[in-house]
């Protein structure tokens, strides 16, 4: 083709824009638009809320330190450290010891029944109280030995252990 007269050759191009969606602006997620009324800005009325927030919190900050009322210097803080410990120890019971040969008879004077022993502790708590062995400090320590002696006998031969005893006791009690 040779060009030896003048091609008049017109293209009409026509593009069309529309708005499909814009991005939140606290969010950012995406905001689909209806191509209707004015583009929402938002993508619900919490993310408006918390720009508005966040607005209004900045011009009352901008005010209160025109006005002189809030400080810009650095706050001084005084710090209270708590520190709680807590140990756990965990007590294992001796190894039962092997039974002992039955006596023939008990010792004369030794209580052989539960309520002959309450008696006989009551007895002693009542002279600890009101008699003469209450004034005897220096018989208090061993007593003290013997009783608790006692009580982790008790606890060695009540099933459960002295911790399971005491609940029982408080439960009975309730």
């Amino acid at each position: 083709m040779s060009s030896d007269h003048e091609e008049n050759v017109s293209v009409y191009v026509r593009a069309t824009y529309s708005l499909d969606g814009r991005t939140c602006a606290w969010c950012r997620e995406m905001v689909p638009y209806s191509g209707r009324g004015r583009p929402a800005v938002y993508c619900s009325k919490a993310c408006r809320n918390r720009a508005w927030e966040v607005r209004s919190a900045e011009r009352r900050l901008q005010r209160d330190i025109a006005a002189g009322v809030l400080r810009t210097e650095p706050v001084r803080e005084l710090i209270r450290e708590t520190v709680t410990e807590t140990r756990t120890v965990t007590v294992r019971p001796k190894p039962p010891a092997p039974p002992k040969p039955a006596k023939p008879s008990p010792e004369p004077g030794v209580p052989t029944s539960a309520r002959a022993w309450i008696a006989l502790l009551e007895a002693l708590g009542e002279q600890l109280r009101d008699g003469e062995l209450g004034r005897q400090h220096w018989h208090h320590a061993r007593l003290y030995n013997a009783l608790v002696e006692a009580v982790v006998d008790l606890g060695d031969a009540y099933p459960g252990g002295l911790d399971y005893l005491r609940n029982e006791v408080t439960r009975r009690r309730s």
